[in-house]
């Protein structure tokens, strides 16, 4: 199937209205038309080695600037797919792109180690007045977009590739789902090496809306948001309950330009959804997101708080009903089949698979009928529950439960229970081998006294009246900071690695 480009709205508003601001890169703001020019200029260095049988995705080197952002839309105009590399551990990028034979890579600046390739593109950063292009280039919707290595990968390069029809499939209904329009402002807090970022992008720019970069955004977000009157963020779940928090204890209010909080990556426990409702922003949606890599950007959605959303949620804080282009199906487990079942997604959004990886590619990819017709299935090898209108509640993920003395033990519900006592702002819980037997350990961040508990040893005690043993972790640490993936996940097993 043939496709338009997905960037063709980006170019007729470029057109029409140049300058029009389209990125705020640190206080620098560049026009509709000069990104249009910058895009235009790369998509013609790397249209010239497209194929008829497509190319490896071109490398983007990642600065987190407009250059990025650039570099993408290029990209993708030209009908190519981009693969993301930023600077890290000495020879990790070259063997990233040389296992997925990329030969060319956008320099998005002047100086720095490259990695090793053939090809390095140089557009005219420059301003410019080149003619602006009147659209992308047709694509197949097969076609990689991008390539993405899954949050948590080790070892062995574990690259999810995700084609143009998926974005085709998703972007009409996130600009629906977030509200996206002339007058967005977007927070761009993600960098380009997590599909999150294509959310906070595309969405905006495609609509005549604005995208704000602030090297401040993470660590000083209040100001961020406050100095930028930015209407719509993305916020992993974990840093979501931190910031609510520290409004809390500051005694602040979200600022009021904020209309759209959007949040994922983990689960939404109950407590956490407890405290934003504090703040008293009933004027502003909090929309909960599930999606992996595998699915491109999002998958299903939830009005947690704000205009439209139930009272509460009896059945758990869900993670949402699927997009109209998603199919999902529930399936139940052999050794638990009345417990909740793994969830299967299957529509156009899904990735084409595993870069050079066919036998990781078809034990998460399924030719399956679960009901309905066969159809090919995502494997998300997430836990959930129905309830019964088409909303999912998540339990947690099938690499998530351990054993515990005999008994079936899920970290989510441990976490879950640690969190609701006072004075704890976040909470991991993982495995750990202590002689001959697993073990539970739980590794909690207080709040200053006199809001936190006197010491983590008295959690334990609490959560002896209100949880089975098994549930009961073996120790309670208390630690400044969890660890996190790039992504914005909890690494549980990073966190123990850390602190054990």
């Amino acid at each position: 199937m043939i496709l338009p480009s997905v960037l063709d709205p980006f170019f007729a508003i470029a057109r029409s209205d140049p300058d029009r601001p389209a990125v705020v890169d640190n206080g620098v703001t560049v026009g509709y038309g000069q990104l249009a020019r910058w895009a235009g200029a790369v998509a013609d260095l790397v249209a010239t080695t497209r194929t008829p049988a497509g190319a490896p995705p071109v490398a983007i080197h990642a600065h987190h600037s407009v250059r990025d952002i650039a570099a993408v839309l290029g990209t993708l105009a030209a009908g190519r797919g981009y693969v993301p590399v930023a600077d890290g551990p000495e020879g990790h990028a070259d063997r990233a792109l040389h296992a997925l034979g990329c030969r060319e890579l956008i320099a998005t600046a002047e100086t720095g180690r490259l990695p090793g390739v053939d090809r390095v593109l140089r557009p005219n950063w420059g301003p410019s007045r080149a003619p602006l292009r009147e659209a992308g280039e047709p694509v197949r919707a097969q076609d990689p977009a991008y390539v993405l290595f899954t949050s948590g990968s080790t070892g062995a390069p574990k690259a999810a590739a995700v084609p143009h029809g998926a974005l085709h499939a998703v972007l009409p209904h996130l600009i629906r789902q977030y509200g996206a329009g002339p007058g967005t402002v977007a927070l761009n807090l993600h960098r380009l090496d997590g599909d999150t970022s294509l959310e906070e992008i595309l969405p905006a720019l495609l609509t005549g809306g604005l995208v704000v970069l602030d090297e401040d955004g993470e660590a000083d977000l209040d100001r961020v948001l406050t100095d930028n009157e930015v209407t719509l963020v993305n916020l992993p779940v974990d840093y979501w309950h931190l910031y609510t928090g520290h409004l809390l204890d500051t005694g602040r209010s979200l600022p009021a330009s904020v209309e759209t909080v959007v949040i994922g990556g983990e689960a939404v426990r109950a407590d956490m959804l407890e405290r934003w409702r504090l703040l008293g922003a009933d004027d502003t949606v909090l929309l909960n997101t599930y999606g992996s890599t595998e699915t491109a950007l999002v998958t299903h959605t939830a009005v947690l708080a704000g205009p439209g959303a139930p009272d509460d949620f009896p059945d758990g804080v869900p993670i949402g009903r699927p997009l109209p282009s998603v199919r999902q199906a529930v399936v139940p487990r052999a050794d638990a089949p009345d417990g909740p079942g793994e969830l299967l997604v299957a529509g156009p959004q899904l990735a084409t698979g595993y870069v050079d990886d066919p036998a990781r590619t078809a034990a998460r990819f399924v030719e399956t009928d679960p009901g309905g017709g066969t159809d090919r299935w995502y494997r998300t090898g997430d836990l959930v529950t129905d309830c019964g209108d088409g909303a999912l509640v998540f339990h947690g993920r099938i690499d998530h439960q351990v054993k515990i003395r005999g008994h079936r033990v899920d970290l989510l519900d441990v976490e879950e229970a640690v969190g609701r006592f006072p004075g704890v702002t976040a909470v991991a819980a993982a495995e750990h081998t202590k002689g001959d037997h697993t073990v539970l350990v739980a590794f909690v961040v207080l709040a200053p006294e006199p809001a936190a508990p006197a010491a983590a040893a008295a959690l334990r005690e609490r959560l002896r009246g209100t949880l089975p043993e098994p549930f009961v972790p073996d120790r309670i640490v208390a630690v400044p900071a969890l660890v996190h993936t790039r992504t914005g996940k909890v690494d549980r097993a990073g966190t123990r690695d850390r602190y054990l």
